[in-house]
């Protein structure tokens, strides 16, 4: 009798938990912490920044934090799972991006959905995470990062909407020199070179006189013509273009209809 109790009681407990987990899969928020690494406050805050964007651009921008991934699984696969698994993004599309974080191993997952795929492509999760998130996150700055991912994905998002994806060729801050740049570059510093050198060679000419007659330069005895050797001065050589194919910029979605990108802070 007893042990018929014992399994009743351990049927009804599991079933409370199940419902109690079906429940909170239907209610989570944009922003949800179950570590408590962020007060109730400033996950508020979060959140409610998370929901205005998400209804201004008819984007879904999610956070979720976790204390471990159990079983070693990646943390990109399990920020797909949960994606699917509380029902984020906005719309039929259902268009997001998720920010996953797991303490535990100090994981990262950045993954996008619909129209997410078009505001985030693979350099803006590159310059978002390398130039903004990952910084903070490493120096355990929770709340910064977290506050700066919401303001680099409301950037993309208005740049996006305006008809400029954020991208190499539309970042304002991009690495390198500006093309009128280089053309200086290319065209000035050669002429100061070569005026320079002429200048010095110039000035090592000012003791030249012009000779009348070409005396001094005939040998005793005359000249005499004891070789002859032929030289070609000039070729011309013809090169044809080879085009190579590379991808200069888009997104690249998986199998599963994910782009992103994941690793360690």
């Amino acid at each position: 009798m007893m042990k018929k109790l014992s399994i009743t009681l351990l049927l009804v407990f599991s079933l409370s938990l199940v419902s109690v987990f079906v429940a909170s899969a239907a209610d989570v928020s944009l922003v949800t912490d179950i570590t408590g690494i962020l007060t109730d406050n400033q996950r508020e805050q979060l959140n409610t920044r998370a929901e205005t964007i998400s209804e201004q651009y008819r984007c879904d921008v999610a956070i979720m934090i976790i204390d471990e991934i159990p079983d070693n699984d990646s943390a990109y696969n399990w920020a797909r799972s949960l994606y699917e698994y509380y029902n984020f993004g906005y719309g039929s599309e259902r268009s997001g991006i998720l920010l996953f974080l797991s303490l535990a191993e100090r994981d990262y997952a950045l993954v996008a959905f619909g129209y997410g795929h078009t505001a985030f492509t693979d350099y803006g999760k590159d310059v978002m995470l390398d130039r903004h998130i990952l910084p903070l996150l490493g120096n355990d700055k929770y709340y910064e990062a977290l506050s700066v991912y919401l303001d680099k994905a409301e950037e993309f998002l208005a740049m996006a909407r305006d008809g400029t994806p954020f991208e190499r060729g539309t970042d304002p801050n991009r690495e390198g020199m500006s093309l009128l740049l280089k053309l200086a570059i290319i065209i000035i510093v050669p002429l100061v070179i070569a005026f320079a050198l002429c200048s010095m060679w110039g000035g090592q000419m000012k003791t030249a006189r012009v000779a009348k007659t070409a005396c001094n330069y005939i040998p005793q005895g005359g000249f005499q013509l004891t070789g002859q050797l032929d030289m070609f001065l000039y070729r011309t050589t013809t090169r044809t273009k080879i085009e190579s194919s590379s991808s200069s910029g888009g997104t690249s979605v998986d199998s599963r209809g994910f782009s992103g990108r994941s690793g360690k802070f």
